[in-house]
């Protein structure tokens, strides 16, 4: 039994509450409080707020005829909260934050106060979230970027038919394209040749804009050795014979699976992640690459400490900082790779 309710069966005012917010707005219309939201945030909220009416059709179904507002009470949303211990505190957290952003952009005059008064208690108590999951994964990017170095060259060579070692070169290359550009799942299936990614005889460029990035400020950075080495033979020799198989592909996403189709948002995660099981042992999501990038640099140095910013894209509070960021982005690249490069000749 799913604990979500579908959006089709979503009473009629919540669907309408829902349009409204979603309301993209024009000429004779304002824009609704939640518009602006991208579309996987959009299915992020949809899902947390199903999962409220789904627990109130379960439990207390005659609060589903009242006002979508009006029904989240206190004494409503504590026994819901009860209803959720067996959750971990960063899951209760975001069912709860959910709820509120939907039902306060419904209703902004509304008094919201005791409600998040509620949701501050509960972001004290999951802290940072559940470090134990981090426990042990948490890898240095040089130990990653070696992994993939090694399984798209040596590894790859050593493969019994062409089609293993095109999948270990491709791995091999996605494994240490993370390592040394850290960027979200979004951006990664995102990566378009000669959109995103420009290709010219003398460099590898990565361009992104800001509706990839997680400060959306456009961001961009040259590829280094010995990754811009992998790209370029999976370009040229890898993703060709990929997408050749079977039904021949022609289209200019980056990353593609093993019948040359674009890898999508949902296929990437899982993945990464099993290709770094291969390699490290470890399970490694294409997120866990933006802490160990962070975990490097702050044991690097101070100043290298300083790049994790600019490099993860955190936006800084200040419009000067927004800026410096930005700026910051296209050289903090290059000074990352060259903190990996680094680290492995010190072995």
């Amino acid at each position: 039994m799913s604990l979500v309710l579908p959006f089709k069966d979503w009473p009629a005012a919540d669907r309408a509450m829902w349009a409204a917010l979603r309301q993209p707005g024009g000429p004779f219309d304002d824009r609704g409080a939640l518009a602006h939201l991208r579309e996987t945030s959009v299915q992020t909220l949809a899902k947390r707020y199903g999962r409220w009416l789904e627990w109130l059709r379960r439990t207390d179904p005659t609060a589903l005829d009242e006002p979508p507002s009006e029904r989240v009470t206190l004494p409503r949303l504590k026994a819901w909260l009860e209803d959720l211990v067996h959750t971990r505190p960063m899951t209760r957290l975001m069912f709860v934050d959910g709820l509120l952003r939907v039902a306060s952009a419904a209703a902004p005059e509304a008094d919201w106060t005791r409600h998040r008064r509620v949701k501050a208690h509960l972001k004290h108590a999951a802290g940072r979230g559940d470090q134990a999951r981090k426990a042990g994964r948490i890898l240095s990017s040089r130990v990653l970027l070696e992994a993939g170095v090694r399984h798209a060259g040596p590894e790859a060579e050593g493969a019994a038919t062409p089609l293993q070692q095109a999948i270990r070169q491709r791995d091999g290359t996605l494994v240490a394209f993370l390592a040394m550009i850290p960027i979200r799942r979004r951006a990664l299936t995102g990566l378009r040749i000669g959109e995103t990614l420009i290709v010219t005889a003398d460099e590898l460029v990565l361009a992104l804009p800001g509706v990839l990035t997680k400060n959306d400020l456009p961001f961009e950075g040259g590829i280094a050795e010995p990754t811009a080495g992998l790209l370029r033979r999976y370009l040229e020799e890898t993703r060709p014979f990929l997408m050749s198989r079977r039904h021949p592909q022609r289209h200019d996403w980056l990353w593609v699976g093993d019948d040359g189709r674009p890898l999508s948002y949902g296929w990437i995660g899982p993945k990464v992640a099993g290709i770094t099981k291969r390699l490290t042992g470890k399970h490694i999501p294409p997120h866990f690459f933006r802490y160990a990038a962070a975990t490097t640099l702050t044991h690097e140095s101070p100043d290298a400490a300083r790049m994790i910013g600019p490099l993860l894209g955190h936006t800084a509070t200040g419009t000067a900082e927004r800026h410096y960021i930005q700026a910051r982005s296209i050289e903090v690249t290059g000074h990352y790779a060259s903190v990996i490069r680094n680290l492995r000749r010190q072995r």
